[in-house]
């Protein structure tokens, strides 16, 4: 199966030819070269200023000149040097190509602290083979910005509303994130139960809006299903608010990332008449044993006892339940039959391969030896590949690590 990734770069297409200009193609990645209105530099994430966006790829030189930029991100805008970026189109634009979302709104992810420049998009192409509704798209890019050669950036979609991203009415639907104190969005809610959420749509007006008042109280209800005595019971349990095929399927494919703040930052999305439901995957440079807090090598995120992560008691009650248990073991197992170790490090070969060239540009621009960030896991190579095998062999042995821990989670949950 080909990646989605070298799909994307065969398939983009526009609709505003530009002037040729000096610009070349930097390897064998588009490249992007922007340029902000009076060569200003980016330096708020809050604040949009106007640019021009200039792609030169095999199919020649497009240029956009009704855009623009501002900063996105938490802790990679605030520590990181390679900055990463939102992009607004003043129309909807199919960066990825035929196939993927119709949209204004994108991302330039910088995946700085991760060498191997891959893991948020393994994650995606991991997501889909675990079947969830939503996956982002990604397309690899080189990057200029005013002239400046910022290295290797992955173009991906914006978590939002819309056709062929987030399933869920605009108007009505709800898209929310658990959240922490480094997280928090401006229109946040916290339950009786101490658990923290931002809501990402609808739009919210003020911090009385009927809808803040409406989302909170059903959150509230669920999250007290949870706990209640008759919480395994199928009708007047959980179950009666979550989507179980999406819960299950978001939390096996969590654990197979290792990462950290999977029980931390968590997307759900509703539309008012249905379940909730659960993803997309999001945020995994320090998935897949990167993090120098904690290894997930042989652990569950669930049971790692974390002081700033609310959820894993959700987590940790649910597998009480012997249906949630049997799903996730059951789960895990078809996932593993199917081949999912070896697609994932196919998916990684393939990536890798196809970021050969330009991760030698962006190394040569960022040591590759050295820490980016406080909390990253202090283990640093003087090659690209020394990262890839580390990634390889962190998932050939987490995985299996699961699926037993798994059917020994699932036989106790039984009896």
């Amino acid at each position: 199966m080909k990646l989605l990734c070298i799909l994307a770069v065969l398939l983009l297409t526009t609709d505003i030819k530009a002037e040729d200009k000096d610009y070349r193609q930097l390897t064998n990645l588009p490249t992007y070269y922007i340029e902000t209105e009076g060569q200003q530099s980016v330096v708020s994430k809050e604040h949009y200023i106007k640019c021009t966006l200039t792609i030169v790829d095999g199919s020649g030189i497009t240029t956009y000149d009704s855009l623009q930029i501002r900063g996105r991100g938490n802790s990679t805008w605030r520590m990181s040097e390679k900055k990463p970026y939102r992009l607004k189109f003043a129309s909807p634009q199919r960066l990825l190509g035929s196939g993927f979302a119709n949209a204004r709104d994108w991302t330039l992810l910088a995946n700085h602290g991760d060498k191997t420049l891959i893991r948020n998009a393994l994650t995606y192409e991991l997501g889909r083979f675990v079947g969830l509704p939503f996956c982002p798209g990604y397309l690899f890019v080189d990057l200029y910005v005013n002239g400046q050669y910022l290295g290797n950036y992955q173009v991906s979609d914006q978590i939002e509303a819309g056709k062929q991203r987030v399933a869920v009415k605009k108007s009505s639907g709800w898209i929310i994130e658990t959240a922490g104190k480094w997280n928090l969005e401006r229109y946040n809610f916290t339950t009786p139960r101490g658990f923290t959420y931002n809501i990402m749509n609808p739009k919210i007006r003020t911090s009385a809006d009927s809808i803040m008042s409406a989302v909170s109280s059903w959150i509230g209800k669920m999250e007290d299903a949870v706990f209640a005595e008759d919480f395994t019971d199928s009708i007047h349990g959980y179950r009666a608010y979550i989507d179980g095929q999406s819960l299950v399927s978001w939390y096996v494919a969590s654990e197979i990332t290792g990462n950290l703040d999977a029980l931390l930052s968590i997307y759900m999305y509703r539309n008012v008449d249905q379940r909730l439901c659960f993803g997309p995957l999001w945020d995994m440079d320090f998935a897949y044993d990167r993090s120098g807090e904690y290894s997930l090598l042989r652990e569950m995120e669930a049971f790692a006892n974390f002081h700033d992560r609310p959820f894993q008691k959700v987590i940790q009650r649910l597998w009480s339940d012997p249906w949630f248990a049997r799903a996730c073991t059951n789960r895990l197992q078809h996932l593993v039959d199917a081949g999912l170790q070896e697609h994932l490090l196919h998916c990684i070969d393939s990536l890798s391969a196809h970021l050969q060239l330009s991760q030698e540009q962006n190394f040569s621009v960022w040591r590759i030896d050295q820490q980016v960030y406080s909390w990253e896991k202090p283990v640093y190579h003087d090659n690209y590949q020394a990262y890839i095998d580390d990634l390889k062999s962190f998932l050939s042995i987490h995985i299996p690590y699961l699926l037993e821990r798994f059917k020994v989670l699932s036989a106790e949950n039984s009896r």
